[in-house]
């Protein structure tokens, strides 16, 4: 399979946690483009950025969706993915829609730890548009930027771990998202802290991904 994963922040840096964390769950002779968009901000702090990226991840599909098998949209609010599901030729997810997904299967109630306090909203809205909102029982926005965490991530792990481990015994979660293509990583370095699966938003949406692209191809 060829997948494409559209970053819609201008970050170098996260475009390689994007690809460390999404190689282990392909396969040998899977190949993956990750890209960014030319222009715009570095990390999306706000939903009037997230919405001025949709244009952008709307163009890259366009352009690159007759030439890939998928696609993900890397931003945790998911930016012109509904739009982009009317408008490719293959497969599109998004990674808050996979990661959702996922734990809705593994859990009853799960939660999402993420950055971006203006992204609450966004992210209750889009549960209920995926069918999994009677699921998620809480959205824990940490109070950083995400440049700061981006640019230390080891530094904040403790921080994440702990929150996870205050979700478990107050809301008595099954599983955790760590939501934003920026902190992929930071679920598996602090998942064999806690007793629960721990998320990652883009290894999700490329699990999820692939199973499209395969029962598509089998049809």
């Amino acid at each position: 399979m060829k997948l494409l994963i559209i970053n819609p922040n201008t970050s170098a840096s996260t475009n390689r946690r994007i690809e460390a964390v999404a190689r282990p769950v392909m396969s040998i002779s899977d190949t993956l483009e990750v890209v960014s968009a030319k222009s715009g901000v570095k990390f999306i702090e706000t939903i009037e950025q997230s919405n001025q990226t949709k244009s952008a991840i709307l163009e890259k599909i366009r352009k690159k969706s007759s030439s890939v098998d998928g696609i993900i949209i890397a931003a945790f609010s998911d930016p012109g993915l509904m739009e982009a599901k009317k408008i490719s030729l293959c497969p599109v997810v998004g990674i808050a829609e996979a990661s959702m997904k996922i734990a809705q299967g593994l859990a009853e109630r799960f939660a999402i730890i993420t950055l971006g306090s203006q992204f609450s909203h966004t992210i209750q809205q889009n549960a209920i548009k995926y069918g999994t909102a009677k699921n998620l029982v809480e959205i824990k926005i940490l109070p950083w930027s995400v440049l700061e965490v981006s640019n230390n991530l080891s530094s904040y792990q403790r921080e994440f771990t702990k929150a996870c481990k205050t979700l478990i015994s107050e809301q008595r979660v099954g599983a955790i998202i760590v939501g934003g293509g920026p902190l992929s990583g930071i679920a598996a370095t602090i998942q064999d802290k806690l007793p629960i699966p721990v998320l990652d938003g883009v290894q999700s949406a490329v699990k999820i991904i692939l199973k499209l692209c395969r029962e598509r191809n089998a049809v």
